[in-house]
């Protein structure tokens, strides 16, 4: 891919050249009362392409790799959640299943190489013989009265022949070089040596709705598992991708903190369903009190320790976090309280319960937070209120989650650290 350029989620949009601003625009990834944009992932127009990597990632880091991971993160999510890639705000993932059938179809070509055609040949004397045929076209040598079985001198015969210069290989070679031109580097990663094979690989002769229908007849003639699903993927990446060489490419999401969510949940390795066991409202109506078990509180995280002495409720909040001003306000510092108080009176008043926020960033700007009366402003004791428990604060570098939940790692280092923070 040409004139790839890198930018972070929630960067000033005036800091964005001109013509991208435009483009982005254009496509509504931009509103004209935006004044930072919110977007992390690949756009990508004829003039050029920009990567948005989270907001916060590190200034030093590989650029290229990190995106490469960030792709992977976002087709990870998509598998997982097929469900999100719509939501409630609009989209979450913006063809993701473009992008799912990308990695697919190139990891697949690293494995196996081009498709090769197989069919049979008929043949004489060679490969497995066709009795039929051969009673029906050959003369059978004259034997004795005594010898009842007739010889014959030629068989017919078939045997297994591959081509890997057919059609549907051009079509294979075409979609992959398709997917080298759109993502490069940020789907092959550290694979990126030359492939002289695959570059002087003919052209398909046919046009798009041809090689579709190529593609539909081979399938039909196919038995073998990876064939017929190459041929599938062949045939989808074709039809999404028809049409967005001269338009504008996105892949990505505009509401990143839901992937911020689910990576910190599961690197963190968290207690499956701990939310069946929260309180929930009751409505009293015509006599009876009513659970409405939609409408309970549902965490994020909770994590705790093998001895099941200590509880953390874990809040993955996608806030810059660089001064209070820009850190979560009183409706989640509330609704992380109660979540704490929800918490500890399931696990009982003799277990130790924590609470937590972590926020995208390489470096610790803020320690924790308190609730205390007015009147303290940079004071270096604070008188803090007792019922409002401390919420500790954490920062994790997006390239390090990212990599650990593209490779099913867990972050023991984080999760660590945040098991050694004392309650109250």
């Amino acid at each position: 891919m040409s004139d790839l350029q890198f930018f972070t989620d929630r960067s000033l949009v005036q800091t964005l050249p001109a013509e991208l601003i435009s483009a982005m625009t254009h496509q509504g990834l931009i509103a004209p009362d935006h004044q930072r944009i919110r977007f992390c992932g690949l756009f990508s127009w004829p003039k050029g392409s920009a990567l948005f990597l989270p907001m916060n990632s590190g200034e030093h880091e590989n650029q290229p790799l990190s995106a490469h991971y960030l792709l992977k993160a976002f087709d990870r999510y998509y598998l997982e959640n097929p469900t999100a890639i719509y939501n409630d705000d609009g989209d979450d993932l913006i063809n993701a299943d473009l992008l799912s059938l990308a990695i697919h179809l190139f990891e697949d070509y690293i494995t196996h190489g081009l498709y090769v055609q197989r069919y049979r040949k008929k043949t004489v004397n060679t490969g497995k013989v066709n009795w039929a045929r051969t009673v029906a076209r050959q003369t059978p040598f004259p034997v004795s009265a005594h010898h009842g079985t007739p010889v014959y001198l030629e068989l017919e015969s078939s045997r297994s022949t591959y081509a890997s210069d057919c059609e549907i290989a051009k079509i294979h070679a075409a979609v992959i070089r398709d997917i080298y031109k759109k993502f490069g580097v940020l789907i092959a990663g550290e694979q990126t040596e030359d492939d002289t094979h695959l570059t002087t690989f003919p052209q398909p002769t046919t046009d798009q709705q041809t090689q579709l229908a190529l593609l539909t007849l081979e399938l039909s003639k196919t038995y073998s598992e990876r064939d017929i699903t190459l041929l599938k993927w062949l045939h989808r990446y074709l039809e999404k991708a028809w049409g967005k060489e001269q338009g504008a490419l996105v892949i990505g999401t505009r509401h990143f903190h839901n992937v911020w969510e689910t990576m910190l949940d599961t690197t963190l390795d968290g207690i499956k369903q701990f939310n069946q066991r929260l309180p929930v409202p009751y409505y009293y109506q015509n006599g009876h009190f009513i659970e409405a078990a939609e409408k309970g509180q549902r965490t994020d995280t909770v994590i705790r320790t093998a001895d099941k002495s200590h509880y953390a409720v874990v809040d993955a909040k996608y806030y810059a976090a660089q001064t209070p001003q820009s850190a979560p306000g009183w409706p989640d510092i509330v609704k992380q309280l109660y979540y704490q108080k929800a918490v500890a009176s399931v696990v009982g008043e003799d277990k130790q319960v924590t609470t937590h926020f972590v926020f995208p960033g390489t470096a610790q700007r803020l320690v924790s937070t308190r609730v205390g009366n007015r009147g303290q402003n940079k004071q270096t004791q604070l008188i803090a209120l007792p019922e409002y428990p401390t919420i500790h604060c954490h920062y994790c570098p997006p390239s390090d989650l990212i990599k650990a939940y593209v490779q099913g790692r867990k972050l023991q280092t984080l999760r660590t650290e945040i098991l050694s923070k004392e309650s109250d």
